[in-house]
């Protein structure tokens, strides 16, 4: 389109060079030298004029080409057709810590490894250790707080205690953590009801000849969820949340399958070829950073493997450990008002990368991940075929997906496949809490499993990222276990 608009302003300009000659010499022919300068350019506007003149007849069944009818359908086959390929086969890097330590190095190795790139490189590593370091701390410190220091606060875990308190008493899955039966102004928070707790006791110790008394008229009430619904959907917003990075983190996948195996060039110095480099500078307000291209290409299978072990891999096991102890966080929240903070406050685990990228990422850094290009898949130019379609066949695939019947495919691409992931996740998640922390009841409900003291406070970062294969050692006799219902 450039070199088309530079071609066409020096033609104008060479017949108003030619048509100001004539003018100053006085020649005789003036009018038919006017003629030959610009016979060409009438041509176009006779060329033009004929392409607007109504088409009625042909392949577009009797459709105006200049109707706006025509132009919307264009309009959309294009939008359409160039949008759907973008979204499918476009990836980027990520903006944040993760894509400058995959970007910087292959840079340096582009240019030669020069030293002041190589700085910046080394700097991308050691802000990726600080993020893995604070994130992991944070995380370790979190699993600490529910798994050890709940125990020894002697909490259990709050499953489905408090989630058919509407219907009771008399009614299923109405025995709470101390043994009473629900009714909906008994339902309390931890806080409040060991409180309340801690009120009737100490009262039982220092009147023990009236604990008859204190049991009839002091109540603490129970332990227990406010809203069972509240809780899951929260949970739900968590892990959408968490999505961006998740698809970061599968879009970091894709670029290491689809480049090639080899070092390839990722940066590059691209002069403009439809004019004088100065003059396109001039024209369009361009300095020579904007004429500097960083692109996405071939990587070395070495450097592959190497961004796989020390980007990919953490970056995917931060994601589900945040994503794991951020569930167990949000089910073992009863109180609604919490419930809802927490579920957006937990996701900032997942955006420290990017909040050390931004405030502490030099500013060259940072304009180098802006300024590197989208990568397209493999199947993006075929997929992207609109600029090589006439007007006609856009038209007619645009009739196409109007008189094609309603199918499968069309049918599930109804439903969002983000959408459905976020409703998988939170399933999955929200399955593995009950699978580990809670025990179905005498009367059918899920509640939590007998609770033992930790032998001690140490606890290492095999137990809070791998309980499965490394459990904290506890008691042999639990300090809590569920009261019959009988």
């Amino acid at each position: 389109r450039e070199l088309k608009y530079a071609k066409a302003s020096l033609q104008q300009l060479l017949r108003m060079v030619e048509l100001g000659k004539i003018l100053v010499t006085g020649q005789d022919n003036a009018d038919e030298t006017y003629d030959q300068l610009y016979s060409t350019r009438a041509s176009d506007r006779s060329r033009t004029a004929q392409r607007m003149v109504p088409e009625t007849n042909g392949a577009n069944g009797g459709i105006d080409k200049n109707s706006e009818e025509f132009r919307a359908k264009i309009a959309a086959a294009k939008m359409m057709g160039i949008l759907r390929a973008k979204e499918k086969y476009r990836v980027r890097l990520d903006q944040s810590l993760y894509g400058a330590a995959i970007m910087m190095p292959q840079i340096a190795r582009s240019a030669g490894w020069p030293k002041n790139i190589c700085v910046l490189m080394c700097r991308s590593y050691i802000f990726l250790l600080v993020n893995y370091t604070v994130q992991g701390m944070i995380l370790f410190f979190i699993a600490k707080e529910e798994i050890v220091w709940d125990s020894f606060g002697g909490q259990m875990f709050l499953c489905d205690f408090g989630k058919d308190s509407g219907g009771c008493p008399g009614g299923a899955n109405c025995i709470g953590p101390s043994g009473t039966e629900y009714t909906p102004s008994r339902v309390y928070s931890w806080d409040l009801w060991t409180t309340r707790m801690y009120v009737r006791d100490s009262l039982k110790a220092l009147f023990p000849d009236r604990v008859d008394d204190i049991n009839t008229l002091v109540d603490p009430g129970e332990y227990g969820v406010e809203s069972y619904y509240c809780r899951l959907l929260c949970c739900a917003l968590f892990t959408v949340t968490v999505m961006s990075d998740l698809w970061g983190s599968i879009n970091m996948l894709w670029v290491f399958i689809d480049v090639p195996n080899k070092a390839e060039c990722w940066v590059d110095y691209e002069e403009p070829t439809w004019a004088d480099k100065e003059h396109a500078k001039a024209i369009h307000g361009w300095t020579e950073l904007d004429l500097v291209t960083l692109k996405i290409a071939g990587m070395p299978l070495s450097w592959k493997i190497f961004n796989v072990l020390v980007v990919l891999l953490p970056k995917m096991l931060l994601w589900k450990i945040t994503a794991e102890a951020g569930i167990l966080f949000l089910m073992e929240t009863s109180g609604i008002e919490d419930i809802v903070v927490n579920s957006v406050a937990l996701a900032f685990i997942l955006q420290i990368d990017e909040l050390l990228c931004n405030e502490l990422m030099s500013d060259s850094t940072r304009a180098i991940l802006e300024k590197l290009e989208d990568y397209h898949l493999e199947n993006y130019a075929k997929e992207n075929n609109v600029e090589d379609l006439t007007d006609e066949e856009l038209y007619q695939q645009n009739e196409e997906q109007i008189n094609a019947p309603w199918g499968i495919r069309q049918l599930m691409e109804i439903f969002p496949l983000k959408l459905l992931l976020v409703f998988l996740l939170t399933w999955f998640f929200v399955d593995r809490y009950y699978t580990r922390h809670c025990v179905t009841s005498e009367a059918g409900g899920l509640v939590s499993h007998s609770m033992r003291l930790p032998l001690g406070t140490e606890f290492s970062l095999l137990n809070a990222f791998f309980q499965s294969f490394a459990p904290v050692t506890r008691e042999e006799e639990p300090f809590w276990t569920m009261p019959s219902s009988k």
